[in-house]
């Protein structure tokens, strides 16, 4: 199954346990972005502030959006429409990368020292390429590291993806085989109200079975 390069970049900013880091990111405030995928145009907004995160999309009229807290480790999945959330913890677990070289002996991410511009950063060109898909991205610091949200259960990353969680990347624009897939398109940075990141007054909490409290 051929693995996209959008995803290796957000697994690679995303996969981590809360042990791994557990720090708050210097920028607050909000960062708005455009996901394009088989031809749709998806825009989303992540909000920072201090070690709370917070992930927003609206797609097709219905709104989402999950709250990361990396104190009390645990992520909140908010539901709008229906005025529910639900609440999962996680445990500590020592992380294991699962990986080995065979795994990675044909992926290939790295800097090129290539810079621009971009909203105000300085971002510098990345290439990587796994199999036949080869892409760019240019990554910035100063947002603190992405953390979005693809499975935050899963402890395992290879040993490629820690430079870009541990250094505090955050991508800006991403090519995946010379098309665009992924681009900030808004930076402000601001305060922002401890209520963003957390449950709406008069929300039900929705219990998952065998989910720990």
């Amino acid at each position: 199954m051929r693995l996209r390069l959008l995803g290796l970049l957000i697994v690679a900013a995303a996969l981590f346990t809360f042990t791994d880091i557990c720090y708050a990111q210097e920028f607050e405030g909000k960062v708005s972005f455009n996901v394009f995928e088989n031809d749709q145009l998806r825009s989303m907004e992540y909000l920072i502030k201090g070690n709370k995160f917070r992930f927003d999309s609206n797609e097709e009229g219905k709104q989402a959006s999950v709250i990361m807290d990396l104190a009390s480790k645990q992520f909140m999945i908010i539901m709008p429409e229906q005025k529910m959330y639900m609440v999962t913890q996680i445990p500590d677990t020592k992380t294991e990368t699962g990986y080995t070289e065979d795994n990675e002996k044909d992926t290939k991410f790295e800097k090129t020292g290539e810079t621009k511009e971009i909203l105000g950063l300085t971002a510098e060109k990345w290439v990587f390429q796994k199999g036949d898909d080869k892409g760019e991205a240019w990554m910035a610091k100063g947002l603190g590291s992405f953390k979005i949200f693809d499975n935050p259960m899963n402890r395992q990353r290879p040993e490629w993806q820690k430079e870009i969680v541990e250094e505090g990347y955050f991508p800006l624009v991403v090519y995946d085989n010379g098309k665009k897939a992924f681009e900030v398109t808004k930076i402000e940075k601001k305060s922002l109200d401890n209520s963003m990141f957390e449950v709406p007054a008069g929300f039900q909490k929705f219990n998952v079975p065998n989910n720990q409290k």
